[in-house]
Parts: C-alpha cells; sequence; structure tokens
C-alpha cells in the first residue's frame, strides 16, 4: 500500500476526536497521508464510514509537444 492514512488504521478510534490507541495521542488531522511504521490497515475499513481503502486511479498527463500560438 502506498498511501497510510489514519482513518484506515486499526489503531484510530473516533468518540469526542479522533485518538491513536499505539502511539497514545490525539489525531488532528485522519485525512492526510503519513509515514508511520505502525500503520494497520483496518479490517472495518473508514472510521467513519466504514467504506474500505480504495486507492485513486492515477491521472495521466498528455504529452502534447505542440506549441500554441497566436499568430499563424
Amino acid at each position: 500500500m502506498s498511501h497510510k492514512y489514519c482513518r484506515y488504521c486499526a489503531y484510530c478510534i473516533s468518540g469526542d476526536t479522533y485518538y491513536c490507541t499505539e502511539f497514545e495521542k490525539v489525531l488532528h488531522n485522519i485525512k492526510s497521508a503519513v509515514n508511520c511504521s505502525l500503520f494497520t490497515m483496518s479490517a472495518l475499513g473508514d472510521i467513519d464510514t466504514g467504506k474500505p481503502y480504495k486507492p485513486r486511479k492515477k491521472v495521466s498527463v498528455r504529452d502534447d509537444s505542440t506549441q500554441i500560438t497566436l499568430f499563424k
């Protein structure tokens, strides 16, 4: 898995706030990717919605080397 999000981690719980039970700290942003060595994918999915993780499709950039000009 290339991206890790706290909201999909088994150690993340919600209540009045989001909390990491492994690090014993409050999480302020669960929607940003993190680089956590203890990340464990939750079998229950997203902490709020329960939806499983789905990687986004990569957007391909068209390689168009044609120069646009105003003068023709």
